[in-house]
């Protein structure tokens, strides 16, 4: 069961679990913070099977549910991967570009744009970093499907082009999660992964259905649906 609000602000229709009930909630359309009533204030109501209410963005707890929408820009703190059917197609490396995979090794996909894949499909793995006490931490995990390999010239260019070529959320097969935590394990130290057991748990599992994995931080996203 779900609480209805309707926002004050801008008239928004939002849905918050049950559980939430007197915490702070954001208005996804316009930003406006507000109180989630009891369930003896506000009367719950079962989830719409289709065109469900924007998601509300919590202040106090985490954004662990889909958002909707697509990254709109390159957060600096964040992990960028693409991944092709079996192997790791290419990584970020900020402030120098997109780094290709050419077999034996990486290299500047500007250098080596003859070598960019013509065919197949591809996924963009966003991962969630956040500065702690102790250093940079993994905290979620998500993916995004691209729409057809001729966007993969975009890495070529500017750093941010390719978040224009996505078209929908995605799940990855067991080969990508195989080939996500190689990745992950060869080039970040083991304490990276720490503060994020349920991404490993799923890197290592047999979930084949999720989009997101933990803190996914909803304010890097657009597109966000709204009633």
């Amino acid at each position: 069961m779900v609480i209805r609000i309707v926002c004050a602000a801008c008239g928004a229709k939002l849905d918050a679990p049950e559980r939430l009930a007197g915490k702070k909630g954001k208005c996804p359309k316009c930003g406006d913070i507000f109180q989630i009533p009891t369930p003896e204030a506000a009367k719950p109501v079962p989830p719409k099977p289709k065109n469900k209410p924007s998601a509300i963005q919590f202040d106090d707890a985490p954004a662990l549910n889909p958002t909707g929408g697509f990254p709109k820009r390159i957060h600096i703190d964040n992990i960028y991967v693409i991944l092709s059917s079996n192997r790791v197609i290419a990584f970020l490396k900020y402030g120098e570009g997109w780094q290709l995979n050419v077999g034996h090794g990486f290299a500047n996909a500007k250098q080596e744009n003859s070598m960019l894949p013509e065919v197949g499909d591809y996924v963009l793995v966003e991962g969630n970093v956040k500065q702690t006490d102790n250093g940079r931490r993994l905290v979620g995990i998500q993916f995004f499907k691209i729409g057809k390999a001729s966007d993969l010239q975009s890495l070529t260019r500017d750093e941010a082009e390719i978040l224009e070529k996505l078209v929908d959320r995605t799940t990855l097969t067991g080969s990508q999660k195989k080939q996500l935590l190689l990745y992950i394990r060869e080039r970040f130290f083991s304490s990276f992964t720490e503060d994020a057991l349920d991404v490993i748990e799923y890197l290592t599992g047999e979930d084949f259905h999720s989009q997101q994995v933990g803190d996914c931080q909803c304010e890097n996203t657009v597109g966000l649906r709204t009633e």
